[in-house]
């Protein structure tokens, strides 16, 4: 099988067990246009915007380094363009302290621009 990213308004019951691992005790959003990527139907990662704001991207620890958050953030710009986003922003303080650099460096390799909290990307 190979990687699948599905936009969705609410997290399917059967991947529900697999979020709540790549959530790591964080709570879902009541509202939100979620991207979940899944792998042989279980869940491996999980993104939402705010607006035009990144407000979480997560892959589970043992999947990481194989490209999905990659593809999971190259699906969501794609989207965020078709609708007519021209920009995409992202606090990185809103991740965990241990997490942050991490996140930083991820989302400069995609394309955004900042070395502070605050990063964006022209979908241009």
């Amino acid at each position: 099988m190979r990687l699948t990213i599905h936009s969705v308004s609410q997290i399917p019951e059967l991947h529900q067990p697999h979020v709540n691992l790549i959530l790591q005790g964080r709570d879902l959003p009541e509202q939100a246009q979620f991207y979940l990527a899944t792998f042989n139907d279980r869940a491996v990662a999980l993104a939402w915007l705010d607006h035009t704001a990144l407000a979480f991207i997560a892959v589970r620890d043992i999947t990481r380094r194989r490209g999905i958050g990659q593809e999971l953030l190259a699906h969501m710009k794609r989207d965020a363009k078709a609708q007519g986003l021209d920009l995409l922003t992202c606090n990185s303080a809103q991740a965990p302290a241990p997490q942050q650099a991490e996140l930083v460096a991820f989302l400069q390799a995609q394309g955004f621009n900042g070395s502070t909290a605050m990063l964006s990307c022209n979908l241009e």
